[in-house]
């Protein structure tokens, strides 16, 4: 059950949700309440002297990219031959042993 005065989480996500309309003054004497009503999905529109002014709205954030979005964007990359990848780094990086402290005294 919903607290009195708060929505849901998929009520307050519903796209056919209307804005609610806050003048600036009451927004800027009460963010804490519409930034709580953000958190919830609430959308609002900033009015001066009855005319609206903006609308504030939540960042809708993905939290995963489904499957065939991940395999599609990987589909066109080009295949890795990791032999080359591999010979490249014996060129470049020298994996022998030695003593980090040699000819510096310590």
């Amino acid at each position: 059950m919903a607290r009195r005065g708060t929505l849901r989480y998929d009520e307050a996500m519903k796209p056919t949700m209307r804005a609610t309309e806050v003048s600036v003054r009451q927004f800027v004497n009460d963010s804490g309440s519409v930034t709580r009503g953000l958190r919830e999905g609430k959308r609002y529109i900033l009015t001066i002297n009855g005319e609206p002014l903006a609308e504030v709205k939540p960042i809708r954030r993905r939290r995963f990219v489904p499957t065939a979005e991940a395999q599609a964007i990987f589909a066109t990359a080009p295949a890795i031959d990791w032999a080359d990848v591999r010979a490249e780094w014996d060129d470049v990086i020298d994996d022998s042993l030695r003593d980090p402290f040699e000819g510096t005294g310590l």
